[in-house]
């Protein structure tokens, strides 16, 4: 880790530990409140909870990231009186500030720890019965224009757009756009937060490339609700027109009758399954130009949302050296991020002797 992230890193950790100090003591006032809240305590809650999300989004802690999104969707709930923070709801966000807390004092060590019991119990309370038939519910996915995708719950989404807002993709390099012009990385979130809402954020490990493809560029992306018009996010953030995009959060809706979870979904000729933290792709039998574009996209939607990915590739019979190729950065991707890719059966040997004869091994 640079000295810079390092500092980046304890400031962000003090700041949180400055503040969630006071937690307990807030949220007991706020169930005291029922009905009659305080409006400006409701939204210091969520503020807190709003801030810890961008900023672990800014570090690349994605477990600390994904507890204060959902933390931060129930709070929602309450300031918009859609909620009353009963002694049920309470408990459960207490225990998922209790898990908060433990992973911002654990932070080196925050991405090993599971946080899956209180997403699971946030996401019971924020869905409000739209699981009612046990599926997960359908996600909205943005491509970066990187390696990486947004995959946004319809709660998240719901959100965003409440208000008027419009949604936007904004694209900062932290070396040029940030670093480079003396600007502090929790100053331009403190600007957007303080103009709209943070909906995601991440940073782009993966695009900065190896040493023989090194960049000097980390592509930072923020997806950012606001009922600005577009010529003036570009101002706010100082960021050129082509790297601020306005998203066109009616197309981002599922279709009916679109698969919800533990069904396949469809990625043109590729299909994706997913059962809990895994993932399977179904290819084609022929893999080309079209197939390949498919891959990608299929692969990107799994690697977000999943931890293992399983291909199965005993039933291709037709690619070439970019599928080999494509196949082999997946997987210098998944050692990257601590992420497990499986073939499930192996190549058909003429296809595996063709990799190897242009320097493919797999």
């Amino acid at each position: 880790m640079s000295a810079d992230l390092m500092d980046l890193t304890q400031s962000f950790v003090e700041d949180c530990r400055e503040h969630l100090d006071s937690i307990e003591s807030w949220l007991m006032d706020m169930e005291a409140a029922g009905s009659h809240q305080d409006t400006e305590l409701v939204n210091s809650v969520f503020r807190l909870a709003h801030s810890i999300k961008g900023g672990a989004g800014m570090l690349g802690l994605d477990n600390i990231k994904t507890l204060a999104h959902k933390l931060e969707n129930v709070l929602h709930m309450v300031r918009s009186n859609e909620l009353v923070p009963t002694h049920a709801v309470v408990d459960v966000l207490l225990k998922g500030f209790d898990r908060l807390t433990f992973l911002v004092d654990n932070v080196h060590e925050s991405e090993a720890h599971s946080i899956d019991a209180q997403v699971a119990q946030l996401m019971a309370i924020a869905d409000q019965g739209d699981q009612r038939d046990g599926a997960a519910p359908a996600l909205a996915r943005i491509e970066t224009g990187g390696t990486g995708i947004f995959a946004v719950d319809p709660v998240s989404l719901a959100q965003a757009k409440s208000g008027g807002n419009e949604l936007y993709l904004l694209e900062f390099d932290l070396i040029h756009d940030i670093h480079g012009k003396g600007r502090m990385p929790f100053e331009v979130l403190k600007t957007l937060t303080d103009t709209g809402r943070i909906v995601d954020c991440k940073l782009d490990f993966a695009a900065v490339g190896d040493l023989d493809a090194f960049g000097n560029s980390i592509p930072f992306y923020v997806l950012y609700a606001t009922i600005l018009e577009p010529k003036y996010v570009a101002g706010l953030v100082k960021l050129p027109d082509e790297r601020v995009r306005q998203v066109d959060a009616a197309a981002l809706v599922p279709p009916a009758g679109a698969p919800a979870g533990g069904g396949v979904e469809r990625f043109g000729t590729v299909g994706l399954s997913i059962s809990g933290e895994e993932g399977a792709l179904q290819l084609p039998k022929d893999i080309g130009g079209q197939e390949l574009a498919d891959l990608r996209a299929a692969l990107l939607a799994g690697l977000e949302r999943c931890s293992v990915l399983r291909l199965d590739v005993s039933g291709v019979s037709r690619c070439d050296v970019f599928f080999h190729q494509m196949l082999l950065s997946v997987r210098a991707g998944c050692a990257r991020s601590g992420k497990q890719l499986t073939l499930a059966g192996p190549l058909p040997e003429d296809l595996r002797r063709a990799a190897e004869v242009q320097g493919f091994s797999l």
